[in-house]
């Protein structure tokens, strides 16, 4: 009887231990494919963010949800065929709304103990802003003019703006400069705002160059103010693509007694001719409508020659020649008005002759130089992204942080994460 007493107590002991033993190796085998079912759901996100942002740069909401594959089923949402991986697989669905909502379901199968784990993912999108400040650059910035002033306003917020542009009494401390790769060289310019460059990058500064808030800069602090300067910048620069393979060929035309170069309306225009457009001093551009205009060659305006965009117009400027000079642009609007987008072969771009110029500008391979002579100061208010920037010349640049609602946009992305 004590033997088998003894051997019942050591016998439940060692099933005890083998079912613990048994439990843990269940829970540990769960959870890991608990885990999996969530990459499994990111991997469905994945491909419905990819299938919502099909070009380098996207600037309508115009996409074809069903292409690649996807089908619109009687839900209402477009779904993707199934995704297999070597762990699992998935479904992935979005919505056919303007902002897509995406549905993602991660499955992963445990053959030990028959059972099929899942996590889904319920993922907002929304519109990305193309800018995220008033100056990017890839490399170097060189602000090597005189007098040179940035800082920012918001032309939807009468507290920062009047009538929708810049007011200096109410401007802000938005005038950022950013760098990805080089250095920015602010020498003496003054710099509402705050310097970004990548991590390993640098700034030089001049012994009356100034970078801080607004009072910083307004009360004749020299230097760079404590944190106003950041070295974790990161941004990417897609590619702008051919925005479309034909168009209306621009033509001349004469609006209320006057000759105009091009008359541009509602519609697409493509210019083919020669090595691109040239214009002479006498030379006009007059915009009446929502006009997008994508010029193959170079697109050169000498001194004298103007763009006019009219009241309640728009111009969407695409060029692919490798240089681009702009004179003289009056913009009867705001900065969202005038766009410019350089395709990757455009490397060059000159801005010189306004008084006051309102748009934005978008090159990602194109050195960007605003130069100005004399005593004169040139307002641009709005935005520029490209490889190179040099200034020459006594500028003021201010940023229209609407830009980030209502400018150009760069696609879908996350504004929000769910996870079950």
């Amino acid at each position: 009887m004590i033997a088998l007493g003894i051997i019942f107590v050591l016998g439940l002991g060692l099933s005890s231990y083998l079912l613990l033993m048994r439990w843990q190796y269940v829970s540990v085998t769960r959870s890991q494919a608990w885990n999996a079912a969530l990459s499994m759901a990111e991997a469905g996100a994945e491909e419905a963010l990819a299938q919502l942002n099909p070009s380098a740069l996207l600037f309508s909401t115009n996409i074809n949800s069903g292409a690649n594959g996807w089908s619109l089923l009687s839900d209402g949402m477009y779904h993707a065929p199934r995704g297999t991986l070597t762990d699992g697989y998935y479904d992935v669905a979005i919505t056919a709304d303007t902002l897509p909502t995406i549905y993602s379901t991660g499955y992963v199968t445990i053959p030990s103990l028959s059972a099929t784990l899942y996590r889904t993912l319920k993922v907002g999108t929304g519109f990305g802003s193309l800018f995220r400040g008033p100056m990017a650059a890839r490399v170097n910035v060189d602000l090597k003019g005189n007098k040179i002033t940035t800082d920012s306003f918001d032309s939807l917020d009468p507290a920062h703006s009047t009538n929708g542009l810049y007011d200096p009494a109410k401007r802000k401390a938005g005038g950022d400069v950013a760098t990805t790769l080089g250095v920015i060289n602010v020498q003496n310019a003054n710099i509402m705002g705050t310097l970004y460059t990548a991590p390993g990058g640098s700034f030089t500064i001049g012994p009356q160059g100034s970078v801080g808030d607004v009072a910083w800069v307004s009360g004749g602090q020299s230097g760079v103010e404590a944190g106003h300067y950041k070295n974790d910048f990161n941004m990417d620069f897609p590619d702008v693509l051919p925005p479309y393979q034909t168009g209306l060929p621009p033509v001349d035309g004469t609006v209320g007694g006057t000759n105009y170069t091009w008359v541009l309306g509602n519609g697409n225009y493509m210019y083919t001719q020669g090595n691109g457009a040239n214009f002479n001093s006498d030379d006009t551009i007059l915009v009446q409508g929502s006009a997008r205009v994508y010029v193959t060659g170079n697109f050169v305006m000498h001194d004298g020659a103007s763009i006019i965009i009219a009241p309640g117009a728009s111009l969407e400027l695409y060029v692919g020649g490798a240089n681009t000079s702009i004179s003289t642009v009056y913009n009867a609007g705001n900065c969202a008005t005038f766009n410019y987008f350089g395709l990757p072969g455009n490397t060059s771009i000159g801005l010189t002759g306004n008084a006051s110029f309102l748009g934005t500008i978008y090159a990602p391979n194109a050195n960007l130089t605003l130069s100005g002579g004399g005593n004169n100061t040139l307002d641009y208010q709005g935005a520029v992204s490209v490889n190179t920037i040099s200034m020459n010349g006594h500028f003021n640049f201010h940023f229209d942080e609407n830009l980030k609602r209502s400018g150009p946009m760069r696609g879908y992305q996350i504004t929000s994460w769910g996870e079950n």
